[in-house]
């Protein structure tokens, strides 16, 4: 049976990581009977000064389908991210599709049926978990991160273009193994150079130019279940998001 790995970057963490787990654990009967996909979950623990990691060794030890694999000290969700990229493409042989997403319990496993959907009935490479589709709700976010995250869609979708993309900094995706295969090859390292969040722009763009289709799904992203404080400073991250869709744009061959 082919399978379906689930990466989970993770930093301090501990009160989440169980709960996602349980989730995912309950959409094993769909990936099973629908598709044929057998559940892998890779969690990337980058550094944690909590339990993360301590509450992860027990998973793995109790879970045949739970890998963990650890940053001895923080390192960026960029790295956390190619160290899954890398996990994914050389440890996952028999896995078609990686999903990535967040930690923090605020991205739900049910939509994993619709993303797989555009895999296979779409031809999508990249399946992406929207926040910009009919339908789309965003709950527990505050109305300057709204602002900030409007902001940034409206900048990278006049300089970046990408065809069929609408979101392009949620963490929640589903890649192809072809495709990342294909980016893996073409930039080496240089897949991902961006330690902060601004990584997700970068790695969508990074695949686009290697001829990804992409295909967006509307979600609810439920930041009202996160515990804990969140790691990501918004005026940096949009400011770096700035300069990240300029730099993108000076590559030399892009289309």
């Amino acid at each position: 049976m082919n399978s379906l790995t689930v990466v989970l970057p993770a930093y301090n963490e501990q009160e989440n990581i169980e709960t996602l787990f349980s989730k995912w654990k309950a959409q094993r009967d769909t990936l099973s009977n629908k598709y044929g996909l057998k559940l892998h979950v890779v969690v990337v623990d980058d550094g944690s000064s909590d339990r993360t990691s301590e509450i992860a060794e027990r998973i793995e030890k109790e879970e045949t389908d739970f890998t963990l694999v650890s940053h001895h000290q923080n390192r960026g969700l960029g790295e956390a991210m190619k160290t899954g990229i890398n996990h994914f493409l050389s440890q996952c042989p028999d896995s078609q599709y990686m999903c990535l997403m967040d930690c923090d319990n605020t991205q739900d496993p049910f939509y994993i049926s619709d993303m797989l959907d555009c895999a296979y009935r779409d031809g999508a490479d990249v399946a992406i978990a929207s926040r910009y589709r009919d339908g789309a709700e965003v709950r527990g976010v505050s109305g300057m991160r709204l602002l900030m995250s409007q902001g940034a869609r409206f900048i990278f979708s006049i300089l970046l273009r990408v065809p069929g993309v609408r979101d392009y900094t949620c963490g929640y995706r589903l890649y192809a193994r072809e495709i990342l295969l294909a980016a893996s090859e073409r930039y080496g390292d240089k897949l991902v150079e961006e330690s902060g969040f601004t990584c997700m722009v970068e790695l969508l763009y990074k695949l686009y130019r290697c001829g990804a289709v992409f295909s967006e799904i509307p979600f609810k992203l439920r930041y009202d279940h996160k515990i804990g404080a969140s790691k990501m400073s918004v005026l940096k991250t949009a400011f770096r998001s700035i300069l990240l869709a300029l730099r993108l744009k000076k590559i030399k061959g892009l289309r």
